[in-house]
């Protein structure tokens, strides 16, 4: 009886209104729930970005108005050769001797503020030394975990990129490379700040990365950043003068070209790279005033 209901005409065409019905109920009921998806992604996205905007708008600020007050007002800093400063903010490296833990904020208040302000990518992101800027987070000590809250929540909307410098690592070349595409970077070739003033020589990392990404190289030479906070300072001092010499860039043919390069041979290799960071921190000694005037004498 029951399969002879079922052939009735009106029963099937209300068994086919039906299932028709439900297809298109499931089929809203999933629009919806996929619409309310891409909606909460959505407001997910905008507060992440806002976090981020507020975040990076805090460590900016701060970090440009105090380095305005110690580098402007409690100290005075000039700069020469600023006429030399590329306008291009990708592929541009900044190779600086290092004497103080204040170096990369110095350089980036003197050579990109205000640019900086109204453009985020003139930026320059700064390949500075884990220890000393984000700590160990394995460590229980109370200056590590400071300094991962502050490496995590400060230093990084600053670009600022950590570098294990104790690693003998040529693979954090690559990411280098990575960040230097799209990016001006700031690096220290000797590796370390210096503890007698004098320039040091260069590490193979650095000239490993020259000879891959082939950016404009940028010497830049710096004095009176040691006087304000030295190796071994922890209060700034004031009433001192920070100097920046900006050179030419560098071309890079005539750097890299009296090399040999081996790749079977990785010491050979590894005297290459030292061999290219070396001829630039040449460049760099080149720009000290005292080095021009003891030639010339």
């Amino acid at each position: 009886m029951c399969g002879q209901r079922h052939k009735h005409p009106t029963l099937r065409r209300l068994s086919a209104r039906w299932r028709r019905f439900t297809r298109r109920s499931r089929s809203r009921n999933a629009l919806v729930l996929k619409k309310v998806g891409d909606v909460t992604e959505c407001v997910g996205n905008f507060w992440r970005r806002a976090g981020q905007g507020i975040g990076f708008s805090v460590a900016f600020g701060t970090a440009v108005a105090s380095s305005i007050m110690l580098f402007r007002v409690l100290n005075r800093t000039k700069i020469y050769g600023i006429e030399n400063i590329p306008e291009a903010h990708e592929n541009v490296l900044y190779c600086i001797n290092h004497c103080s833990l204040l170096d990369n904020f110095a350089f980036g208040m003197a050579a990109y503020v205000p640019k900086a302000i109204f453009k985020r990518s003139y930026i320059p992101v700064s390949l500075a030394d884990r220890k000393n800027f984000f700590g160990d987070p394995s460590s229980r000590r109370l200056k590590d975990r400071v300094l991962t809250v502050l490496g995590r929540h400060f230093f990084r909307h600053l670009k600022a990129y950590p570098v294990d410098r104790k690693r003998a690592d040529m693979g954090q070349v690559e990411r280098w490379r990575e960040l230097l595409k799209d990016n001006i970077v700031i690096v220290f070739p000797e590796g370390t700040r210096s503890r007698d003033g004098k320039v040091g020589k260069g590490k193979p990392g650095v000239g490993k990365l020259v000879y891959e990404a082939r950016p404009i190289v940028m010497p830049v030479y710096m004095s009176g950043t040691a006087e304000i906070l030295g190796v071994g300072m922890r209060v700034p001092a004031v009433f001192r003068t920070v100097r920046i010499y900006i050179g030419k860039p560098i071309e890079l043919n005539s750097l890299l070209e009296p090399f040999t390069w081996n790749e079977q041979d990785k010491a050979q290799m590894m005297r290459s790279y030292a061999g290219v960071s070396e001829a630039i921190m040449e460049h760099v000694r080149q720009l000290n005033p005292n080095n021009q005037n003891s030639e010339k004498a």
